[in-house]
């Protein structure tokens, strides 16, 4: 069990944030329809879009607003100029059950990260979201990381055009969207680009693997396009294809830093990477159901070194959601995904990189929330990777990140508790402050293939259990 023990000046930060939300909280309680800058321009409150009232997890009115362009409402509660904006502040403390040495996560000119009980500003956004033109609508997130990545850079990018039509009795919506990551374009939370939980912590060990979608999110390095429809409500059809950035495209947007890391799925997408994502889904009264597959392949130089030739990279997913509202105020939901990478990496072996010509990764992801009155919610989840055993791909004889036998077996426990106090019209404040406050909690029972010792220096899974506190403002 873990028992976190912050430093007094922390514990007085989060005093103050505490006291700070709880007075935000108090404002009195008036019939107001709208937050951030969505809400305002649809002149709705955030709860007709996100089942939990600030999240990406959608309702169906949040997914019809998606799939056709952000262009909905003209209920603009500011002017028309700066209506489209929002800022957003989020800050954090993360505890792990063992120190680390000073500076592991972050050494920069905005200082080191301390050996436990990190407090950062996460990132600080400001977003410029919503119609363009009738037709043409915008997701910029332009994002200021002052620690841990200390740079600026554009995060998530989605500019749509939709539009409607009607073949022989079914109901179809189609655009296309210019995205710099795959699944940016998708509304459900199975996807990389807007999984559960929102936010992690950037101060804590996290394991060696990670499927190859969720690194190219992470480094927001790509830019591609896809064509879409949705056929009844039923039916989501999608496919495109993606590319990296070039260098000085990528420095001038801040993730050129990402795109070099040491993974070598991060590198230089050789050509293009087609791109597809279809899913069926279905409501019967309180039940909504969705079943789906998506996936990319490509051929990568690796840490974008050039006379080695190409890795070839393919990966699959299939997911599942499920919702059940059990009343006005109760709603349980739950989601599944499955992930199968498969690497051929002559170029990565021929750099060093990797061991093997070839390496696979299977990751298995299964996630329970309650969500009561849309302000309250708890999360289950597990997690579960298991792949071909590469000494130098995962760091063997790296202490606390590595694994000792070139494994990337990882197995943990995900429990988080969110409250959100706003975004319900219900306060004053609604139409231009949204709130969230999570505890999370992360349990290893596995890290990088050792139950035990998997690093060789001693460290076991359990000294990486992270609690993560984090609160998320905008307005």
């Amino acid at each position: 069990m873990l028992y976190p023990v912050l430093f007094k000046e922390q514990q007085k930060h989060i005093f103050r944030f505490v006291i700070v939300c709880f007075c935000l909280s108090l404002f009195p309680i008036h019939a107001v329809l709208a937050t951030t800058a969505f809400a305002r321009q649809t002149g709705e409150p955030c709860s007709a879009c996100h089942m939990q009232a600030y999240g990406p997890w959608l309702t169906q009115y949040g997914q019809k607003f998606k799939l056709d362009g952000y262009v909905a409402g003209n209920a603009n509660s500011l002017p028309d100029a700066i209506n489209p904006f929002a800022l957003e502040v989020v800050g954090s403390i993360t505890n792990t059950q063992k120190d680390v040495p000073v500076g592991q996560y972050y050494d920069n000119k905005a200082g080191q990260s301390k050996a436990n009980n990190n407090a950062v500003n996460d990132w600080t956004a400001l977003y410029y979201t919503g119609r363009v033109t009738e037709k043409i609508g915008s997701y910029l997130q332009l994002n200021l990381n002052p620690q841990v990545g200390h740079s600026v850079s554009l995060a998530m990018a989605d500019i749509r055009f939709a539009n409607h039509a009607s073949f022989q009795g079914n109901e179809i919506t189609y655009g296309v969207t210019l995205n710099n990551a795959p699944t940016m374009s998708d509304f459900w939370m199975s996807t990389f680009a807007w999984m559960y939980p929102y936010t992690q912590s950037s101060v804590t060990v996290k394991p060696a693997a990670q499927p190859w979608l969720q690194l190219l999110m992470a480094g927001a390095n790509t830019a591609g396009a896809t064509a879409y429809t949705m056929i009844d409500n039923h039916l989501y059809l999608e496919a495109g294809a993606y590319t990296s950035q070039s260098r000085y495209m990528a420095q001038g947007l801040g993730v050129w830093t990402a795109a070099q890391s040491s993974s070598p799925q991060s590198g230089l997408i050789d050509g293009g990477a087609p791109y597809w994502r279809a899913f069926l889904q279905h409501s019967i009264g309180p039940h909504t159901m969705m079943i789906g597959t998506y996936g990319l392949m490509a051929n990568v130089i690796p840490q974008y070194t050039r006379g080695y030739g190409t890795d070839h990279y393919v990966e699959y997913n299939a997911d599942a959601n499920y919702s059940y509202m059990l009343d006005d105020d109760n709603m349980l939901m739950a989601m599944f995904r499955y992930t199968r990478d498969d690497m051929n990496m002559n170029a990565s072996q021929a750099l060093n990189i990797s061991a093997n010509s070839r390496n696979h990764l299977n990751s298995v992801m299964l996630m329970g929330m309650w969500t009561y009155k849309q302000t309250y919610n708890l999360a289950v989840g597990w997690n579960n990777m298991t792949g071909s055993a590469d000494t130098s791909l995962y760091g063997s004889g790296t202490a606390i990140t590595g694994s000792a036998n070139g494994s990337p077996n990882t197995n943990s426990l995900l429990f988080e508790v969110d409250y959100v106090p706003f975004g319900k019209a219900t306060y004053s404040t609604d139409p231009y402050i949204n709130l969230r406050l999570s505890a999370q909690y992360w349990a290893y029972t596995q890290f990088n293939g050792g139950y035990s010792n998997y690093d060789g220096n001693g460290r076991s899974p359990e000294a990486n259990n992270t609690l993560y506190f984090v609160g998320n403002l905008m307005f």
